[in-house]
């Protein structure tokens, strides 16, 4: 093989000719190199810039699904301060919102009342009663968002049937102007073997509180009183006005404990629909108290463990001798006859109460005799000036020209006389029902019959059914 004796080259010539031995082996030249470096970081920044607009594009959808899912509600607040939007925001603890989500974050026109009166309404297990209460509430409750705005149903538990109903009733809630919020009591395991009332008094209290705190609602601003039904109340067409305008004398009168729009006697053939009374006994049934009352004296010793909460708040401890508001025609219906917690105790009697079909302009009227000197004054009047009478059948024939009086001995002495009369004969810490100061009133006609306890009158000085008292066995 033949030698070559050239020598390498050196200098410029030497490295090109370097460059191109080195181009032909598969190296590759620095300002390709540097071409590729550069189109490989665009390609990588627009890699990573479209990652990036997609992660923010899903961020976003996900955000507006959560908004109109109403998972985001305790994250949104509209503003309060010009008074025409209503914050739909609940902080709800525990709650399941129903599929929709109640608790969206739509605005509501509302008027002044709106917010501070809220509608609580207690349910469990009956979603037809829950059916037509709701109904009766869709109809009668004032437009815009006001005086019993919103409406707040609480469940005891969480059931298929009242979530697919409160969803039906959302919108045609919203139609009207008015939220509708649905909020869930979970008892503890532990307790859930209590007797019927016991888990109905936790669950008032609870619910209760929920509204009162803000929980339920918003803590931006606290109702100054709260009404409240249970699943198988129906109301009158004028019971939010009826509320509505006794709201104020509640509020202002240290010697009031509650409104009821509630009479026990309610199913006797007469009545007055514009007459409103005073009265020592706690009917309940549609009723309503004020926040202060609920925070510095009930929610603290509420009967959490021993259940019967209404009759736990007609005992003196609680009553502190101050009376209740009560119509002579009733506000509401009790008609839930089966699976409540009583049982239909007093079903035949509740059932035949007379609700007031032909509305009163409450806010027309003038209340002022309610204040408590005034109507004790009137009162005075009304059976002191009444003919005493010995025997109902004598009462029967006096009531047709006058109002008539029939005293009683003891307690048993006026069961006697109320089961005569056809109306309710029993009585809680010693109060009967309806009574105002011992004394009970039927109407006969246009005029009235006062049962008062004998010896006991002594020119209008009434007492409850003490000394002579004798309390049911």
């Amino acid at each position: 093989m033949a030698v070559s004796n050239r020598k390498p080259r050196d200098g410029a010539a030497g490295s090109r000719a370097r460059t191109k031995i080195s181009s032909k082996r598969g190296t590759t030249p620095p300002r390709l190199r540097r071409r590729r470096i550069r189109r490989n970081v665009c390609r990588r920044f627009k890699a990573v810039a479209a990652t990036v607009m997609s992660v923010l594009l899903l961020l976003w959808i996900a955000f507006f699904w959560g908004v109109s899912s109403g998972y985001f509600g305790s994250w949104i607040r509209m503003p309060m301060g010009s008074g025409k939007d209503f914050p739909l925001s609940p902080h709800i603890s525990n709650p399941k919102p129903i599929p929709s989500g109640v608790n969206d974050h739509d605005s509501f026109a509302m008027n002044t009342n709106a917010y501070q009166s809220p509608l609580l309404i207690i349910t469990c297990k009956r979603p037809n009663y829950l059916n037509r209460t709701l109904e009766h509430v869709l109809a009668t409750i004032p437009q815009p968002c006001g005086f019993g705005c919103p409406v707040v149903v609480s469940e005891d538990g969480d059931r298929k049937e009242n979530e697919e109903l409160l969803f039906s009733f959302r919108e045609r809630f919203k139609a009207k102007g008015i939220p509708l919020l649905h909020i869930h009591h979970k008892e503890k395991k532990n307790l859930r073997q209590a007797n019927s009332y016991v888990k109905l008094a936790r669950h008032f209290g609870w619910a209760i509180s929920s509204v009162f705190d803000g929980t339920a609602l918003s803590s931006d601003a606290l109702p100054e009183r709260i009404m409240i039904l249970e699943e198988d109340i129906e109301v009158a067409p004028d019971f939010f006005s009826y509320m509505e305008s006794t709201s104020t004398l509640l509020d202002t009168d240290p010697t009031l404990l509650a409104v009821s729009a509630f009479n026990d006697n309610g199913h006797l053939k007469y009545g007055d629909p514009k007459r409103l009374l005073r009265s020592d006994f706690f009917p309940g049934l549609g009723w309503m108290m004020t926040r202060n009352l609920w925070t510095e004296e009930l929610q603290s010793k509420w009967p959490y463990k021993n259940g019967y909460w209404d009759d736990w708040l007609r005992e003196t401890e609680q009553r502190k001798n101050r009376q209740i508001i009560r119509p002579e025609v009733s506000r509401t219906y009790h008609f839930g006859s089966k699976g409540g917690a009583s049982q239909n105790e007093f079903g035949n009697i509740l059932e035949r109460v007379k609700i007031n079909k032909d509305p009163i302009r409450w806010e027309r009227e003038n209340l002022s005799y309610l204040e408590s000197s005034a109507f004790e004054a009137e009162y005075e009047r009304l059976v002191s000036s009444s003919k005493l009478v010995k025997t109902v059948k004598d009462a029967k024939e006096v009531v047709e020209d006058l109002n008539a009086r029939i005293e009683y001995e003891d307690f048993s002495d006026f069961q006697l006389l109320a089961k005569e009369l056809g109306i309710m004969d029993d009585e809680k810490a010693a109060v009967p029902r309806t009574a105002y100061r011992g004394i009970v009133e039927v109407r006969v006609g246009t005029n009235l019959l006062f049962l008062t306890q004998k010896g006991e009158f002594n020119g209008y000085k009434p007492v409850l059914l003490r000394g002579k008292y004798k309390p049911k066995n």
